[in-house]
């Protein structure tokens, strides 16, 4: 009886969370317009409105930025690379790379939270069951590990990753340790390129392979990677 009325609680929990979010979002003022204005520029890749849209809030500029880093994060087909330029280009690369990181981290254990929290239902509202199932086995296989490798090339989507995640076992210090260290190096690349919004597919596609070739050292030496800084992890 008691776990019957635990587990309606959690859930009645979780509604109350989800409503009070649509509260927010209708009537707490320009919660919305900022939401709808953040999310066309980002999936219109428009780096100058970007731009113009982050600096117009002044001194609350960094803050902005790592607000749409992770609100990114929740949306489909909308890479964190966007962002991660526009920081770099408005910041410097220094500071870019700092809102960026701090944003897909906190971004990346939103994801997580939610699908920990909501289950698999409602994600696969937002990622294909595919996938997830892709990722679950990934997961599986290769345990912490896993999270680090993926966060090493832009190539494969944060989010799915982190949703993923958020469906296993893993706990959310593990995840977010991993996510830390494993998306740096990107973000750092990315930042150092984008401090002159640099356009240079060339340039970028170096970037990506050289990311990419680095997972793949990463995954051939996943032993020595786990027991080196993840020991203690599943």
């Amino acid at each position: 009886m008691a776990k019957t009325i635990t587990t309606a609680q959690m859930y009645g929990c979780r509604m109350i969370v989800l409503l009070f979010a649509v509260l927010a979002y209708l009537h707490i003022p320009g919660l919305q317009e900022f939401l709808d204005v953040g999310i066309n520029l980002l999936r219109q890749r428009n780096f100058e409105g970007l731009r113009q849209f982050i600096l117009g809030y002044g001194l609350w500029a960094p803050v902005v930025s790592v607000a749409l880093m992770m609100l990114q994060s929740l949306i489909p087909f909308v890479p964190g690379l966007v962002i991660t330029i526009t920081n770099a280009w408005i910041f410097g690369w220094q500071y870019g790379a700092l809102y960026s990181w701090t944003g897909g981290l906190l971004g990346a254990l939103l994801d997580f939270a939610l699908a920990r929290w909501y289950g698999r239902l409602p994600v696969e509202k937002f990622v294909n069951h595919k996938y997830l199932t892709m990722t679950d086995g990934f997961i599986k296989k290769y345990g912490i590990v896993a999270v680090f490798i993926t966060r090493l090339t832009p190539i494969l989507p944060f989010k799915v990753v982190s949703y993923g995640a958020g469906l296993t076992r893993m706990s959310p210090w593990n995840f977010g340790f991993a996510t830390a260290i494993g998306q740096a190096p990107a973000i750092i690349l990315y930042s150092i390129l984008g401090q002159n919004i640099t356009h240079n597919l060339r340039i970028i596609m170096a970037l990506t392979s050289l990311l990419i070739a680095l997972a793949v050292v990463a995954c051939y030496y996943r032993a020595a990677i786990k027991q080196r800084f993840f020991p203690d992890n599943e």
